[in-house]
């Protein structure tokens, strides 16, 4: 799964960040391959000198309970 989408929060908590790009993956194996695949580092060596800054986050998701009982 990928997505992308423009800043829009009015917490303006977004640190000058304007952009994100997401991507999803069935496991951090799939990860690891499409960081080594040829096209993804052949892509990156041209969009990343175009870029002020950007901030890389790898996680797992984990499913979270925001209504806890008492």
């Amino acid at each position: 799964m990928y997505g992308r989408g423009k800043d829009v929060s009015a917490e303006n908590m977004h640190q000058g960040f304007t952009h994100v790009f997401e991507s999803a993956f069935e496991s951090t194996e799939g990860l690891a391959e499409y960081v080594a695949h040829p096209a993804h580092v052949e892509y990156a060596n041209l969009l990343l000198p175009c870029l002020e800054k950007i901030v890389a986050i790898d996680y797992k998701p984990t499913i979270v309970n925001l209504w806890l009982e008492k």
